[in-house]
């Protein structure tokens, strides 16, 4: 739906010229073409509505995927080509077609946007004398400002478009304007990348000679003929069509608003003669939350946290005590202990859940040191984007999809994975809230001298030390989830992977490799493959205790045997809605996603062997959850740390966080409880507090982080309707603490070693 903005609704040439548009939208009758559903240029707010296409532009896909296979493109210009003959049929140009104006649907493109076609008596100029179109795809007579335009210029442009999506690239380069304009204006286009297959269609559609283009009717010829029975997008595009069907089926369900309403002009951008408004300049979908399971962007990861959670208990006296180790008929409160162990256990690996329990508490042991140790810095070659850490190396994902493995000892590159070729090129955020991965690359998991990966449908171990891959099997990346990792434990690897039947019965997987040697032990469905896109989640492993290992089904968390796979619990409907678990045994705990109609955000405490609900304090973690879970402290961030009693849920320390100076931004880790003392990070040093003997909270301890970037302004210099890229954003750095060292990792790629406090 298009609005128009108030301060150009009052000029009487603006609404003549909308009504114009109105009227021609509605003399387009396509199947290729978004249908005209109504509009109204005399309402107070005018406006024009043509049916939603549930897709990417194709301008959106191809800057995310690449170039389009050759039966793609030939598939993609014949619906085009269909649409524009429907269009000149009924006596219209479009005048404007380019990448962005073109839809991918399930089914295939639809053309939109006819806010400056015309009847094909129409002139190129404005009143004003502006020209009208997209210079890189425009044709010879845009260019000469021709008083006519025929429907041969529509059918050059749809050539440059074809040329787009077979190659990435535009077909008359870049560089200064005018001499963009002047190689459109001798038809001077670059067409050696194009496949051999395309290359004489395209080159007869940019023909400088208007009478020598083919008709729309005679290049679906051309092209192919008639519509295929299924579309051949590639399946990075057909992902991307499903995260709008997604969103759409969210917005749907939540009952909310459908149009937000039109933004403030943005002073930062050129500005446009109000009397040519451009589709950009008008409402869009709102945005909605991520899928259940997908990874928010840090900020608003973390959020606030237990002011509910305190005043719950004050208010209900009694109903407070307990409310994060609750007591039953057969369980009673333990007394805090008295001292931190006086040895603790070797770990295998860390990263920002803590251990595969995913409790945050990860135990520090000297001996783990590093030989040779000493404080250190480095930089990755690009963004970093989830790093795990042991013993023996420390490895990062990047956003761009590749993974960089250094020394714990001194910061030494040891070895990297390069991103997995025909994967999508940069991590980011879509307009409608859906995460993409570069890579289809899943955060790492260090599991003693081991790695643990999925990159490109490719399940890997590799040496810690060399990266050299031991074996590989098929599994399933992230699919559109961040926090997607394997978890690794008693010589197991527990990947998310599919089950296929055939092309269109895909079931997500839960299946258990010996670490050793692949050998696959036990594969269980998680899903009953007939996913709609509302229920698209994370269905992978999530954490592993004590021999049982947790994942996410599509009835909701379920527990195995992490030997035989065996069943051994569901949790009930009441806790559904959890996405994450965490595990403290004898009990497990989760918060609901917030996602659902309904929005549970339940703190629910569960059996760790069969799931069964054993308590639930309504409404506990709206807007964040706890990130660590030890026997003697709980830690949250809300605007700083808070440390809860684990026996009453009642606060014992809060410690705000450092903010910002103004005009600059800030990210924090989550807090994690390395040995007896809690930790976490900003842009600027490292955060402690210690646990005493009587588990009461010390003081703050602030630690420089050499090489720490600071707060920073966020980088806006890209267009947002094409999501957001998260090489360009403000994120959480990770704080991931082995042998009493801390490697703390910033969002830009600086990595530093600093010693805990002792």
């Amino acid at each position: 739906m298009k609005t128009v903005r108030r301060d150009v609704a009052g000029d009487p040439a603006f609404r003549d010229r909308f009504r114009r548009e109105i009227k021609v939208a509605s003399l387009v009758d396509s199947r290729y073409a978004a249908a005209p559903l109504g509009g109204d240029a005399g309402a107070e707010v005018p406006w024009l509505a043509t049916a939603y296409i549930p897709g990417p532009s194709l301008s959106q896909a191809v800057r995310r995927g690449g170039a389009l296979p050759v039966d793609t493109v030939r598939a993609l210009g014949a619906g085009v080509a269909r649409a524009l003959a429907d269009l000149h049929r009924a006596g219209v140009l479009h005048r404007d077609l380019k990448p962005g104006n073109v839809m991918l649907s399930v089914d295939g493109p639809r053309l939109i946007d006819f806010g400056i076609a015309r009847s094909n008596t129409a002139t190129t100029m404005t009143a004003t004398g502006l020209m009208v179109g997209t210079p890189s795809f425009m044709s010879p007579e845009h260019v000469a400002g021709a008083r006519r335009v025929t429907a041969a210029s529509d059918v050059f442009c749809l050539g440059s478009l074809l040329c787009y999506a077979a190659t990435g690239e535009d077909p008359f380069g870049d560089g200064p304007l005018a001499a963009v304009l002047y190689r459109i204006s001798q038809a001077e286009a670059d067409l050696s990348r194009v496949p051999d297959e395309l290359r004489g269609t395209v080159a007869a559609c940019l023909a400088l000679d208007p009478e020598a283009r083919p008709t729309p009717d005679a290049l679906v010829e051309l092209l192919g003929g008639g519509p295929p029975k299924v579309f051949p997008w590639p399946e990075p595009v057909r992902e991307h069509i499903g995260e709008y069907g997604t969103a759409l089926a969210q917005l749907v369900a939540s009952g909310g608003p459908l149009l937000e309403a039109a933004p403030a002009p943005d002073p930062r951008r050129p500005v446009v003669n109000p009397a040519v408004p451009g589709l950009h300049s008008v409402p869009t979908l709102a945005p909605v939350s991520p899928p259940a399971g997908a990874a928010a962007p840090a900020r608003r990861r973390r959020g606030r946290l237990v002011a509910a959670l305190v005043a719950l208990a004050v208010v209900a006296g009694g109903v407070g005590t307990y409310l994060l180790w609750p007591a039953d008929r057969t369980e009673k409160p333990q007394a805090p202990v008295k001292a931190a162990p006086p040895a603790a256990p070797r770990i295998p690996g860390v990263d920002d859940r803590g251990l595969a329990d995913a409790s945050g508490v990860v135990p520090q042991n000297p001996a783990q040191r590093p030989a040779g140790w000493k404080p250190w810095q480095t930089k990755l070659g690009s963004a970093a984007f989830g790093c795990s850490a042991g013993e023996k190396v420390l490895v990062c994902r990047t956003t761009d999809g590749r993974y960089e493995a250094m020394d714990p000892a001194n910061g030494g590159k040891l070895w990297d994975v390069p991103r997995a070729e025909d994967t999508p090129g940069e991590s980011y955020l879509s307009p409608k809230g859906f995460p993409f991965t570069a890579g289809s690359a899943t955060r790492p998991t260090v599991h003693d001298g081991s790695v643990v990966l999925v990159a490109g449908g490719s399940l890997q171990v590799r040496d810690a030390r060399t990266g050299k891959v031991r074996w590989e099997k098929p599994a399933a990346g992230p699919q559109g989830f961040w926090t997607t990792r394997p978890v690794v434990a008693d010589g197991t690897v527990f990947a998310a992977t599919n089950m296929t039947d055939d092309a269109l019965d895909i079931r997500a997987a839960l299946t258990a490799f010996s670490l050793t040697d692949g050998r696959e032990l036990w594969s269980k469905e998680l899903t009953n493959g007939d996913i709609s896109f509302a229920e698209r989640a994370s269905y992978e492993p999530l954490a592993y205790a004590k021999g049982i290992v947790y994942a996410l089904s599509q009835g909701g968390l379920v527990a195995y045997d992490g030997k035989k796979g065996t069943q051994l619990g569901e949790v009930d409907p009441d806790a559904k809605a959890c996405r994450t678990i965490q595990v403290l045994s004898p009990s497990a705990y989760c918060v609901g996603s917030g996602y659902r109609a309904g929005g549970d955000t339940d703190l629910h405490l569960l059996d760790a062997r069969t799931l069964a609900s054993k308590a639930a304090l309504p409404g506990a973690f709206a807007s964040a959850a706890p990130t660590a879970l030890g026997p003697r402290g709980v830690a949250t961030f809300d605007k700083g740390l808070r440390i809860l009693d684990p026996r009453t849920g009642t606060a014992l320390a809060s410690f705000p966080a450092k903010q910002a100076p103004s005009g600059l931004a800030q990210s924090w880790s989550g807090p994690l409880l390395a040995g007896d003392q809690f930790v976490y990070a900003d842009y600027s040093a490292l955060y402690t507090v210690r646990l005493g003997a009587d588990g009461k909270p010390g003081g703050l301890t602030v630690t420089p982080v050499p090489g720490a970037p600071g707060p920073r302004a966020e980088e806006e210099d890209y267009d947002p309707n094409y999501g957001e890229f998260l090489h360009l954003k403000i994120r959480a750095p990770e704080v991931l603490p082995v042998g009493g060292i801390a490697y703390v990792v910033f969002d830009k790629g600086a990595v530093a070693s600093v010693e805990l406090p002792k």
